[in-house]
């Protein structure tokens, strides 16, 4: 039998105190509200509760902390239990990062679901069937909207056109003015982002039957006279995608720290993918719609280049195409500070690059 200072602490001082009560309280509250808490959360806060108190009331952990070089004296046990507890506290931030886009990608799918039951009783896919879909995410763009839907050709390349804009949540009456310009409208009840949009958009045109789907800024930095530069080598059977460039054609002068990142992102992706790309931030571009289903898209807003990244990894005939970029017609752009758009896009161009 082993003695009880061999499992016990010689002295109980005010810090292993401390410990033992938090440890004992969270165990506690844990049995208290089992039956309000998920079964996950239950086991996580009794394994934490446990945990402290074997911590603190026991000499147990000397064992395990010897093993790895952590010896008594000279701050050498706590160093060592700070060690294992910032292990435990990075696991359960990647289950906590998990579970959030767990929960995401949830309420994605619950967006999209609502959008296509609302569009389909509506008899809206017949609208798009064997037609070319212009597709315009929008949101809070009631100012540029209904110009930029004014501008839309009625067919291209011989090719009756169709257009559909993708209300991501906005509180301005941006769908009211596109349904006044003859727009087809579909809606989330939410902000999303514009990839999220545009992750609805797709799938609402490939259930729709439509030929080829052309996305668009609702800004007015697209120029829908252009559309036919785009559409007319994947209705040629040349690529199932063309992208868009403001590089090979024109762009009215940004600031000069997004000119720099247009440059330096266009190196990178071209990089990592082996592939000579001008521009991977340019969201016109044409695709034809049964390819689709092949992309793996789950950015809610730097979308752009994922999707570009997705195609060239799956092997999806592409080209770029000079178009012109200007200046949005009103009111401010909706993308973050230059320092925070350049991390998530870097953040997207990776991780897409990754999965």
């Amino acid at each position: 039998m082993v003695p009880q200072a061999g499992i016990f602490p010689s002295e109980l001082t005010a810090l292993r105190s401390a410990g033992l009560l938090i440890g004992l309280a969270i165990v506690a509250y844990t049995l208290a509200r089992r039956r309000s808490l998920r079964n996950a959360d239950v086991l996580i806060l009794l394994l934490a509760g446990l945990g402290l108190i074997l911590v603190t009331g026991t000499e147990a952990v000397d064992g395990l902390l010897s093993a790895f070089s952590f010896e008594k004296g000279n701050g050498g046990r706590i160093l060592g239990l700070a060690v294992f507890a910032i292990f435990i506290l990075f696991l359960m931030i990647l289950r906590a990062l998990s579970q959030a886009s767990r929960n995401s990608r949830q309420l994605s799918a619950a967006l999209e679901g609502l959008a296509w039951e609302e569009f389909r009783q509506a008899g809206n896919p017949e609208r798009f069937r064997g037609k070319i879909a212009i597709l315009v995410p929008a949101y809070n763009e009631a100012e540029n909207i209904g110009q930029v839907l004014d501008q839309m050709p009625a067919d291209v390349c011989g090719l009756a056109t169709a257009t559909l804009v993708l209300d991501d949540g906005s509180r301005d009456g941006t769908g009211d003015v596109a349904v006044a310009h003859g727009a087809t409208v579909a809606r989330h009840v939410t902000n999303r982002g514009g990839g999220a949009a545009l992750r609805t958009g797709y799938r609402l045109m490939v259930d729709s039957g439509a030929e080829i789907v052309v996305t668009l800024d609702a800004d007015g930095q697209h120029l829908p006279a252009e559309m036919e530069r785009l559409v007319k080598p994947v209705l040629d059977g040349e690529v199932d995608v063309a992208h868009g460039s403001r590089v090979l054609g024109h762009a009215d002068r940004n600031h000069f720290a997004r000119e720099l990142g247009i440059v330096f992102f266009n190196r990178l992706v071209s990089f990592i993918t082996r592939t000579h790309v001008t521009d991977c931030s340019n969201g016109y571009r044409a695709v034809r719609t049964t390819v689709l289903p092949q992309l793996v898209l789950r950015q809610e807003q730097f979308h752009t280049s994922e999707f570009m990244i997705e195609a060239i990894k799956r092997g999806i005939p592409a080209k770029e195409i000079p178009i012109t970029v200007e200046q949005r017609l009103h009111g401010h752009s909706k993308k973050p500070a230059v320092f925070r758009y350049g991390v998530g896009f870097a953040n997207a161009i990776f991780r897409t690059w990754l999965r």
